[in-house]
């Protein structure tokens, strides 16, 4: 190798750096401060440092903004040399990549993209975008300065390009600031979005945040109410503002920017050319200056208001800073909603518990065995549509052999119907002297129940029978109840028996009258509730008093004991509804003389 040969390799000796950073902005502006205090060891001017500087920086943000979020953990690599003649660096980024314009030119002042491409175009010399599937690498390359020791500058020319340089990195590095400032609160909040958070505290915070990233002066809140007919207050900042705003009512034709951007579904703008009215109610907050209002809705559906103003006549809101403010809010939102979704969960599964242990008490009352009053044989059932129900039934030894049946339905279903099923119990049991009077136990009961039924405008009726084993009769009385039905032997078809007074709650003198029928032996008769009789098939047709009185006479002739005439009773009226859901409790007592 020649002298010239080895000058020229000396002149073109290279220095380089590889740095490897977090898929962060943090890291990859801390990496963007190393490069350019290595480029300064290396002799580069404070313009150049400078250039080289917000040329890296918005290359590396975009390789960190635009990453998917599987590729995260990726590092972004920058890697830069610098020789006598120029600098060129490469930035690794793992997106997935765009395609390089061919014309990059000035975007304009209300446009959020394109900045960025339009910077590096014009701080370096050249750039190339070398895209790939796993990869992509932006080569920016710029010739150093030379300093021409005889030339002169104009010191006035220059003074004025340093100023106009100086202005346009201010406005740049500010408008950066902000950007990082939002990309961090927005991260922040995102991490936020569907913890159990105060919502109240997490709508103070992102207010106060977005004001201060906004320049904004002062701001209020408002939710939609839980009834949807108004905007109620939930803050107002800065706190020295008025505390109260009245809440705002929707159907109102009163004058309310909140109103006019809840029911248009657009921002309205106000500003010393187009003030708010002095009777809207943010006047009170924003009396002068700038301000805009923006209604905020999820899944189509209104959840609230957020106005920011500014004091500043002069100073309006740019677009990027309603863009925050759509973005902001946007996570409120979603925060909001995802409260109160939560807090329904939370009482559905409070409530889901309550009913559990009311079945369970509920169940804890009904006879945990069936007396035996032989010849006689009971056989019963009950099941409620709901957890609870208004249906229950008591078999309550009376001594000598006999047997009080109960079998009753409160008007409605669910805990209501469920505890004074209790109380109606509890009443009944407490008046042994009666049993053997159904009719008089009936009317005794009917005044005890009749003060607290009425109050609540609630009713129940109640079929009560005496089984006397000894005789093989039967004492029945019915309040408002479905009718006993009877069948024997000797008869085709099964009957209904007894007669009906009012149900307990609706007269409190009402008077009731007891029928006195004898059991043959094989014969059957049997009390139910109307969810019985009033199941309905698919066609919505009911099954009736008419079709249960032929099919307790099957059930009679085709069976020989009272538990499978029970079963095929059931299964007959499960038949008949097929896949039909239960609408009302159902309960039953079959009775059979099997002498």
């Amino acid at each position: 190798m020649n002298a010239n040969a080895t000058s020229a390799l000396r002149r073109d000796f290279r220095s380089s750096l590889r740095l490897e950073s977090p898929c962060e902005f943090s890291a990859v502006r801390s990496a963007t401060l190393q490069v350019r205090d290595w480029l300064a060891e290396k002799g580069l001017s404070e313009a150049e440092l400078g250039g080289w500087e917000l040329a890296l920086v918005e290359a590396a943000n975009n390789a960190v903004k635009y990453v998917p979020a599987e590729k995260r953990n990726l590092p972004v690599v920058i890697e830069i040399s610098a020789g006598e003649r120029d600098v060129e660096a490469r930035i690794t980024d793992h997106t997935a990549g765009f395609e390089w314009p061919e014309e990059i030119d000035l975007p304009d002042v209300e446009s959020e993209n394109g900045r960025g491409l339009f910077l590096i175009k014009s701080l370096t010399d050249n750039v190339a975008y070398l895209r790939n599937s796993h990869q992509n690498v932006m080569v920016l390359q710029r010739a150093r300065a030379k300093v021409e020791k005889e030339l002169v500058p104009d010191s006035g020319r220059l003074q004025a390009k340093l100023a106009e340089a100086e202005a346009a990195l201010n406005d740049m590095t500010a408008e950066l600031a902000s950007s990082y400032e939002s990309l961090v609160a927005m991260f922040r909040y995102s991490a936020e979005l569907g913890a159990h958070t105060d919502v109240k505290d997490f709508s103070q915070r992102l207010l106060r945040d977005l004001m201060q990233i906004a320049e904004a002066d002062c701001a209020v809140l408002r939710l939609l109410s839980t009834d949807g007919k108004k905007l109620e207050t939930l803050l107002v900042l800065p706190d020295h503002a008025p505390a109260i705003l009245p809440p705002v009512a929707l159907v109102e034709n009163k004058p309310s920017v909140e109103i006019g951007a809840a029911r248009n579904r657009q921002d309205i703008w106000f500003d010393p050319d187009e003030p708010l009215d002095k009777y809207d109610p943010l006047y009170a907050v924003m009396p002068v200056g700038n301000g805009i209002c923006h209604a905020f809705f999820v899944a189509n559906q209104l959840v609230g208001t957020a106005a920011l103003g500014r004091f500043a006549a002069e100073k309006p809101f740019t677009a990027a800073q309603v863009n925050l403010l759509h973005t902001f809010i946007d996570f409120l939102a979603i925060q909001i909603v995802n409260a109160r979704l939560l807090d329904e969960r939370t009482a559905t599964r409070v409530t889901r518990r309550e009913l559990q242990i009311a079945a369970d008490i509920q169940r804890s009352l009904l006879p945990e065995s069936v007396p035996a009053c032989l010849p006689l044989e009971l056989s019963v059932a009950c099941q409620s549509a709901l957890q609870v129900g208004g249906d229950f039934y008591d078999l309550i030894p009376a001594g000598d052999g006999a047997v009080l049946l109960v079998i009753a339905d409160v008007m409605g279903k669910g805990v209501p119907a469920a505890l004074f099923a209790a109380v109606l119990r509890s009443t009944i049991r407490s008046m042994p002297q009666l049993f053997s009077q159904p009719a008089e136990l009936l009317e005794a009961a009917n005044r005890t129940l009749y003060p607290d039924l009425s109050r609540v405008d609630m009713f129940a009726t109640a079929q009560v029978v005496y089984l006397d084993s000894r005789g093989a009769k039967l004492v029945s009385a019915s309040a408002g109840h479905c009718p006993l039905l009877f069948w024997q032997p000797s008869k085709a078809e099964a009957s209904a028996i007894g007669q009906s007074g009012f149900p307990l709650g609706i007269e409190v003198s009402a008077k009731y009258y007891q029928t006195a029928t004898v059991l043959p032996p094989g014969s059957a008769a049997l009390l139910y509730t109307d969810g019985l009789s009033e199941m309905r098939n698919a066609a919505g047709e009911m099954l009736g008093e008419k079709r249960l009185l032929e099919l307790l006479a099957r059930a009679g002739a085709q069976t020989t004991d009272t538990h499978a005439a029970r079963h095929f009773l059931l299964g007959r009226i499960a038949d008949y509804c097929g896949n039909a859901p239960l609408t009302d409790d159902q309960t039953l007592i079959l009775i059979r003389n099997t002498a």
